[in-house]
């Protein structure tokens, strides 16, 4: 059964601890805070099933020879993410300021923290990619590798279609491209689109913080603002239409232009890439869809041995990790659009 963050905090002991480590985590990764997440039982790569029609159903008069018509799917494996640190405060430390050892190790608590959170936002998108060292060493498959491997098992780039036409042709309908050899200002067509690619339909828009605030100024500039709600931790979410907004600080605005429609994400870098594009993503968040995966529990902390006591060391430290990956489980359950621009 899949598990939210919300409803991670209520399970187990240490129930204050969980939760407030979910809400430190929701507000520093909106994605990890709605994700659903299925736990693997035994193994840290998921097997996952792609669906890859739309479940194409025959109708039959009386008496007629009914033929096979099996679901079109592929294997694709996913893996979990070993995401965490060990951290110490030293007791003489402790006692000779004016703060207790429990107040000291609960900052270093959340800002571990924080840190997992903000790792699982950047390997959410570019985990599996060439974008840098961290992501192609990284055993999470993020969304633009999910989204590329809708094509096939194989493919690494983009290779789509200009959202001003149609994806009768296109290799992969799932990529949309703002320009087909260049960039092209964000407008609320390409977004639209967007949406309009994924089924049943897209619960959430993820992107980076530059493209929410060109998403407001269209919104503004159209008589409309983001709707404004409350999430399930109680943090503050907003909507455009039905879709959640998600900001990941994650996502860089250096992205690459298109090409005849195709973004190379394979040469493209993370850290000195000179694009001025960011990627927006479009998904439907579902157990069965765009979800999470987990191995046993989600963010644990855990003492060192001895009782959290260092050996030859005067302090006392404890482990804060998570076991995280992402699965697509249907080819349209997640687009991106390529080559948009905030200016």
């Amino acid at each position: 059964m899949a598990t939210t963050l919300a409803e991670y905090q209520f399970g187990g002991l240490g129930a204050e601890l969980r939760k407030e480590i979910a809400l430190i985590a929701a507000h520093a990764s909106p994605l990890l805070g709605v994700l659903p997440f299925d736990q693997l039982e035994s193994n840290n790569v998921s097997r996952q099933r792609m669906y890859l029609d739309d479940g194409q159903i025959a109708e039959h008069v009386v008496d007629a020879t009914w033929t096979k018509n099996n679901p079109h799917w592929e294997f694709r494996d996913t893996a979990l993410a070993i995401l965490g640190d060990d951290v110490t405060v030293d007791m003489f430390g402790a006692q000779a300021s004016d703060t207790t050892f429990a107040k000291l190790m609960a900052g270093n608590v959340e800002q571990k923290t924080l840190q997992i959170s903000q790792s699982f936002d950047r390997l959410a998108v570019y985990g599996g990619t060439s974008a840098n060292a961290k992501f192609s060493g990284s055993a999470m498959t993020g969304l633009l590798l999910h989204i590329a491997h809708v094509e096939s098992a194989t493919t690494t780039d983009l290779d789509g279609w200009l959202y001003t036409g149609t994806d009768s042709a296109a290799n992969n309908t799932q990529v949309l491209a703002a320009a087909a050899s260049a960039s092209a200002t964000l407008t609320l067509t390409m977004i639209q689109r967007l949406i309009s690619s994924v089924r049943p339909y897209a619960t959430h828009l993820i992107m980076s913080q530059l493209m929410h605030d060109k998403l407001q100024s269209l919104c503004q500039s159209s008589s409309r603002n983001l709707d404004v709600g409350k999430g399930k931790l109680g943090e503050p979410v907003e909507y455009y239409g039905r879709a959640q907004v998600l900001v990941n600080d994650g996502l860089k605005d250096n992205g690459p232009d298109p090409s005849s429609s195709v973004t190379t994400i394979s040469t493209y870098n993370y850290d000195t890439g000179t694009g001025d594009t960011s990627f927006i993503f479009a998904v439907h968040i579902n157990p069965t869809a765009f979800c999470g995966i987990n191995g046993q529990g989600m963010i644990q902390v855990e003492n060192l041995a001895n009782g959290g006591a260092m050996e030859n060391l005067d302090a006392r430290g404890k482990r804060i990790k998570a076991y995280l990956g992402t699965a697509l489980r249907h080819r349209k359950a997640a687009a991106v659009l390529c080559g948009a621009t905030y200016t």
